[in-house]
């Protein structure tokens, strides 16, 4: 389980980064009013890594205990 949950983290950290780079790529393009919508999405990837990675450890200190 533990594979799958550090699986997924890294899949939400890649998900942010995509998301900021299209939001700066669509920012200088069309303008910050047409592409804000990509750093929301980034911002909730990244507090969804820190929310599964809490998580995670959380879980791995109490089975270890």
């Amino acid at each position: 389980m533990s594979k799958l949950a550090v699986v997924m983290e890294v899949i939400w950290i890649i998900l942010a980064l995509i998301c900021i780079g299209f939001g700066i790529y669509s920012t200088l393009k069309v303008g910050f009013s047409q592409s804000y919508m990509f750093f929301i999405l980034s911002v909730v990837a990244v507090l969804m890594f820190v929310l599964r990675r809490h998580k995670r450890k959380q879980l791995t200190s109490n089975q270890n205990s």
